[in-house]
Order: structure tokens, then C-alpha cells, then sequence
């Protein structure tokens, strides 16, 4: 029974309706917002920097809760436990938000850039090695947004088709309309405020499934080993995911390989996720700390993503449990939708939906998996036109195009990635193949440039290209010549030829100019081995001593929040989860967890958070395309008290006539001496000359000067 075939009589009247009603308003939004948008390429791109940090937070969280990711997540879970959240750990856990939260997402923001392309200029300069990595980054994140868009379209045509009696093409083609729409007209203001609307909505979605989630017993029906959290895979579990895919030879063999050297995977997954965030993960998400309004905020709408994360994982353990209710439950009535399950688990999703959830309600959950879906995809497209606008159009195609020009760019690109995306999607079989080629040929291409950029000053231009473009051949080949091998040995001999490449590119060409690395360090404070720099820095007069004393103190806080952050999002996430499994004993050990490191975040993380006022001093300090000197400081200092002294002596004509009649007044009510000291007559007073503004002494008409 196919998909289709198993939505049974598909939406009710009041679902379509709500569906509908969802889709109408989120247009209606963009087209709202598109006055603002349209009005330059910064407001469409970046909302000029005046978007507030919990609208930012929101987004970020709705384009992480993806329809599709969640998908496989809920998969994940539903056959393995906890073990598929550990499984996870490779993108779906989100694990480098904990360092965007402490230290990267500031760095970001630092950059005062619009793209993750434009931030080259800022590290490699403006000269060949400059513009090299600037081209190839561009290149390089066009094609990663295009293959999200790809698996956006994928995972939402598979997952609309099991309610609507379309194909998953078309499925794909009236999400992608809606969405295209909405941000086309209106940018990121678009996409961030249809994305609270979405989280609204999604929000219900999460805890409604979340609580009947919680009300489905599975105790009785899953093992102990289920339950278990460690890094070893136990037999019993082995031998029932295997039984449920025997009939698929290639599944089979992925799932001997994972359960085998589960641990060795574990394993890797975190080191790579630890590398990814301390990296930057580029698209979308780095968009989203361009557009902050300083570094304060860009912590503040990470901490937030972070927290709403939650209610995506407490969704997961719901649906879960759900599934596992209907596949054991051994309803008549559901016997269809248990095939389903058990033949493929990707499927536990909509098919729970479909059957456990009541008419109208459904409507309100198709509606908010579908904003998860959107939320994605908006953001890809907005974030993938910025690309090949400001980093190619701008850059290489017409430097000299106005701002009607650039916006208009922008809507084409805009279409034109949708439209390629959709087209793609139309001939990919499924989810896990466009994810395959997204981890390994685009991201393991990309991880060590996008690492050694922030820590290795002798990194250049050409390191970046050529890296870049090495890591990517190889990861083809790998993919290509040989898809056997296991990601924990594919993917690190990718990194390792990628750094190979970075390393000699970088010796054999020249360095990048020391004006332009002594102005990164200034503007970023990067970790790494940028020592040097900070006391050149105070040789050159740009900071003093206690300036650099307290950058270091900067450094050391970032690093002992860091390692606090890292177990305070996973604690959080898997006591979420384990409310909803019942399991008392996890929930209290996490969530302990969660409260010491949460108060360790409060001491050493947000309460060194800058205040607004310095960011403010910063963004004029380190804002320009040149650092100031500390003379320069103090000199637009003293200019800046200069004109305030003027404006303060060149008091209006009659307030300074007032005043002086105020004080003469004063000196008239004064007591006088009838006499002096010594008892002689009164001393005379001496008449006072009266003068006006701007006008010398007066001088008696016989006087000599």
C-alpha cells in the first residue's frame, strides 16, 4: 500500500481549512513586510540590524525544527531509544549552537559582513588570495543552499503525499510556491516573522503530541536496552532493528556497520560536530548573526534556539512512543498504519498524524510541520540569493549596480533557486541520498578551511581555495569509488587530504598583509595562535595593556562556559525526552546536570555578556574599514567635547539675557557689611560692566589701547 493510498479519505474539510487559512496568512505576512524589505539590498538581506534578538532566536529554532530532519529523527529514536539520539549527535542534536552561544556567534557578528563569502575580504584582504576565497566560498555555499533546498523539497513532497491525493512532485511544487512567495516579496523580514507565526503554531503542534506521547505507556512494550544510554549496541536490540529490515540487503549492511562500532560512530559524530562548531556551519545560520543587532544579542538568540530546541526533541520521544503504541498495540483498525511504520520507520511521522490524532487538531499539526518544513526552506533561499548576489553579482558580475538593481538581482536569484531545486528534488529517490551528498561532498570538503581560518594566522587565501577544492574532489571520489567505506573512515581522510591541501597551499604562496591580520585580530578576538598580534596591536597604539589583559580574560571565561554549554544542551534534551518516557531516574541525573551548568553559564558566560552601550563603542571603534588608533579615539573625543562647549557658551539671545538678570537679582538680595573689618566706613562696591555675547569689553572713549 503505497503512501497515498494510505491517507484513507485524506484531509477533512476543517484540516484543508486550517491548512489553508495557515498558508494565507504567512503570504499575507511577506507582503506586509515587503515595503521594508524593498527598501536596499541590507534590508532585504540583513534588516539593516535592527531585527530584536528573540525574533532572530525564534527563527533560528523554527529553521532547525525541519519537517524532514525530524522526520529521520523520529526514526532514529523509534528503533534505537536513546541510542538515536547519540546517532543524532551528527546534526539533528544541533550541538554547535552551545559554541555559537559562547564565543562563535559574537566572532560572527564582530565581522560586520552580509555573507559568510564577504567575511573572506575581512581575513584574506582584497587582492587575488582575497578575492580567490571569496569566489570559492561563494561558489561553495551556493551549491550547499541548493542541496538544502533539494532535501527540503524531497522530505516535503514524501511527507504532504501521505495527506494529499497529489504526487510528492506536486506536493513539493504548492510548499515551495507559498514559500518562494512570502520571501521573495520581503526578505528576511519574511522569513524571521512568518517563522514566529510558524513557531506558534508549531509550538501547539510539539506539546499536544508531546502530552499524548507522555499518556502512551511503552514500558511494557520496549526493552531495557532500549532505554540504555551507554556506547555499547546490546544484542537484543541488534537482532530486532536487523528482523526489520532484512528484506533490504543494503539497509542490512549500514545497520551491521552502526551497531557493530556504535561507540567508534558516537564518537565520531561529537568530534565532528565539536570541529563543526567551532568552525561555523555557514548558510542560513550565520545570516542569522549577521542580522543581529550587536554581539550581545547574537548570545542571547542563541540561548533562546537552545531552549526552544525542546519542545522539538520532546515532540520526537512523543511520536515515538506513539509508534511504538500502534506497531504493538495490535489494533485492528490500525494494522495498515502499523505496516507502514514497521516497513519504513521514516514514515512513523505522518502516519501517526493520520491515525492518532483527531480531526481539526490534525489540521493544526499539518499545519505546523509544514511551517518546520518552510521555515527551512525560506531561510535557505533567502540566505542562497545573498550568495550569489552581494558574492558574485556585486562582487564580479556589475560592481557598479544600484540598490534597485541589487534588490531586483535578488528576486531572480531568489526564483532561480527554487525552480533548480524543485527540479532536482523531482529526480532524487530519497532523503538519505541528498544528505549523503550534502555531509560528505560539501561539508567534509569544507571543515578544516572553515577551521583554520579563526585560528592559524599564516592561513591565506590560496590555502582556503585550494583546501576547499581539494577536500571537495576528494569527497566525490570517496562517494564515488568508494561509498563502502564507513563515515568514520571516509570522512576523516577527506579532512586530512583537505588539510594537507590547506597547509602547503598556504607555505608556498605568500602570507596574508600584516595590516590586514592586525585588523581581524582587532575587530574579531579570535582564539588561536594570534598572540603576536595583540602585542603589536599595543606597539601600534590601537589597545593598551589592560585592553589586551582583558581580551585574555575574554578568552579564558569563553573557554570554561564552552565546556559548560556543550553538557548543558545535551542534559536539557535528553531530560526532555526522558519525562516523556517516564524514566524518573534519567530525568533527575540530567536535569541536575542541567542546573549546575546552567548556573556555571550564568557566572562565566551571561554575566560577562557586553552591555549594549559597548557594544555600541565598538561598532564605532572596530565598525569602519580601518581600526582606530587610540589617538584617533581621543582626538574625535576631544573634537566631540570642543563642540559641545560651543553649543553650550552660544546659549539663545534671550536665555542669556534672562540669566544674567537672575544673577543680578542674586547679588542685589545679598546681606551687606554695614561696615568693615577694622570699623572704617562701608567699602564702595564696584559697578559691574555689563558686555553682550560676542562683544569685547567696552572701553571709555578717551582710553588709549
Amino acid at each position: 500500500m503505497t503512501a497515498p493510498e494510505a491517507a484513507v479519505t485524506g484531509l477533512a474539510t476543517v484540516d484543508a481549512a486550517i491548512v489553508l487559512g495557515f498558508l494565507v496568512v504567512v503570504t499575507l505576512v511577506g507582503y506586509y513586510m515587503s515595503n521594508v524589505a524593498s527598501q536596499g539590498i541590507e534590508d532585504y538581506f540583513l534588516g539593516s540590524n535592527k531585527i530584536p534578538w528573540w525574533v532572530l532566536g525564534i527563527s533560528t529554532a523554527t529553521s532547525n525544527f525541519d519537517m524532514t530532519g525530524t522526520m529521520i529523527i523520529v526514526a532514529m529514536v523509534y528503533e534505537f531509544g536513546y541510542r538515536g539520539f547519540l546517532i543524532e549527535m551528527r546534526g539533528g542534536v544541533g550541538l554547535a549552537l552551545a559554541f555559537l552561544m559562547v564565543f562563535l556567534g559574537k566572532w560572527l557578528r564582530r565581522s560586520r559582513v552580509m555573507t559568510s563569502a564577504q567575511w573572506m575580504k575581512i581575513r584574506f584582504g582584497t587582492d587575488d588570495q582575497g578575492k580567490t576565497a571569496h569566489l570559492l566560498s561563494a561558489i561553495a555555499q551556493c551549491l550547499f543552499s541548493l542541496g538544502m533546498i533539494v532535501y527540503f523539497c524531497v522530505g516535503g513532497g514524501k511527507f504532504l503525499e501521505y495527506f494529499l491525493p497529489y504526487s510528492k512532485t506536486t506536493c513539493t511544487a504548492i510548499m515551495v510556491a507559498v514559500g518562494l512567495t512570502y520571501t521573495l516579496m520581503s526578505g528576511i523580514y519574511g522569513v524571521v516573522f512568518t517563522d514566529v507565526i510558524q513557531m506558534i503554531i508549531l509550538s501547539f503542534a510539539a506539546i499536544y503530541l508531546s502530552v499524548k506521547g507522555f499518556n502512551s505507556e511503552i514500558h511494557g512494550i520496549v526493552s531495557q536496552s532500549w532505554l540504555g544510554l551507554d556506547l555499547a549496541f546490546p544484542d537484543d536490540l541488534k537482532t530486532s532493528v536487523m528482523a526489520r529490515h532484512v528484506a533490504d540487503a543494503a539497509k542490512t549492511a549500514e545497520l551491521e556497520q552502526l551497531t557493530s562500532f556504535f561507540g567508534v560512530f558516537v564518537l565520531f559524530y561529537v568530534a565532528k560536530s565539536t570541529i563543526e562548531g567551532m568552525s561555523g556551519v555557514g548558510g542560513y545560520t550565520d545570516q542569522r548573526f549577521f542580522a543581529a543587532r550587536n554581539e550581545r544579542e547574537a548570545g542571547l538568540l542563541t540561548l533562546e534556539s537552545i531552549v526552544i530546541s525542546v519542545l522539538r526533541w520532546t515532540m520526537v520521544a512523543g511520536l515515538a512512543a506513539l509508534g511504538l503504541a500502534v506497531v504493538h498495540g495490535n489494533d485492528p483498525a490500525l494494522a495498515h498504519v502499523a505496516d507502514i511504520i514497521s516497513q519504513d520507520p521514516e514514515m512513523t511521522l505522518p502516519a501517526v498524524i493520520s491515525a492518532m490524532v483527531p480531526v481539526g487538531i490534525k489540521g493544526i499539526m499539518l499545519a505546523g510541520l509544514i511551517a518546520a518544513a518552510m521555515s527551512t526552506f525560506d531561510s535557505t533561499l533567502n540566505a542562497g540569493a545573498s550568495y550569489l548576489v552581494i558574492d558574485i553579482y556585486q562582487s564580479y558580475i556589475n560592481p557598479k549596480a544600484d540598490m534597485k538593481q541589487l534588490v531586483k538581482a535578488s528576486h531572480v536569484a531568489t526564483i532561480a533557486l527554487a525552480v533548480v531545486g524543485v527540479l532536482i528534488a523531482a529526480i532524487i529517490p530519497n532523503i538519505n541520498i541528498i544528505w549523503d551528498w550534502i555531509t560528505m561532498a560539501l561539508s567534509a570538503g569544507m571543515f578544516m578551511p572553515l577551521f583554520l581560518r579563526w585560528y592559524w594566522p599564516r592561513f591565506n587565501g590560496y590555502g582556503f581555495a585550494a583546501g576547499t577544492a581539494g577536500g571537495m574532489i576528494a569527497a566525490v571520489i570517496v562517494k564515488g569509488g568508494f561509498s563502502t567505506l564507513p563515515i568514520y573512515v571516509s570522512f576523516p581522510t577527506i579532512m586530512g587530504i583537505s588539510f594537507v591541501f590547506c597547509v602547503l597551499a598556504s607555505l608556498m604562496t605568500p602570507p596574508v598583509e600584516e595590516k590586514v591580520l592586525l585588523d581581524f585580530w582587532l575587530k574579531i578576538n579570535p582564539g588561536g595562535a594570534w598572540k603576536a598580534y595583540g602585542f603589536k596591536a599595543i606597539d601600534e597604539g590601537y589597545i593598551t595593556r589592560q585592553e589586551m589583559a582583558d581580551r585574555q580574560i575574554e578568552k579564558l571565561n569563553d573557554t570554561i562556559a564552552t565546556c559548560l554549554a556543550v553538557p548543558f544542551q545535551i542534559s536539557i534534551l535528553i531530560t526532555s525526552m526522558a519525562v516523556v518516557f517516564h524514566d524518573w531516574e534519567k530525568v533527575g541525573i540530567f536535569g541536575l546536570i542541567t542546573v549546575v551548568t546552567g548556573v556555571g553559564l550564568y557566572l562565566f558566560w551571561f554575566s560577562n555578556l557586553k552591555m549594549q552601550w559597548q557594544c555600541d563603542e565598538d561598532d564605532k571603534r572596530f565598525g569602519g574599514d580601518e581600526v582606530l588608533r587610540l589617538d584617533q579615539i581621543q582626538g574625535r573625543r576631544y573634537g566631540r567635547r570642543q563642540r559641545e562647549g560651543h553649543q553650550h557658551n552660544h546659549k539663545p539671545r534671550h536665555q542669556h539675557h534672562r540669566e544674567e538678570h537672575d544673577n543680578h537679582q542674586k547679588r542685589e538680595e545679598r546681606p551687606r557689611n554695614s561696615s568693615s573689618e577694622d570699623g572704617d566706613a562701608p567699602r564702595q562696591r564696584r559697578p559691574r560692566q555689563r558686555h553682550h555675547r560676542n562683544q569685547g569689553p567696552r572701553r571709555d572713549s578717551g582710553s588709549s589701547s
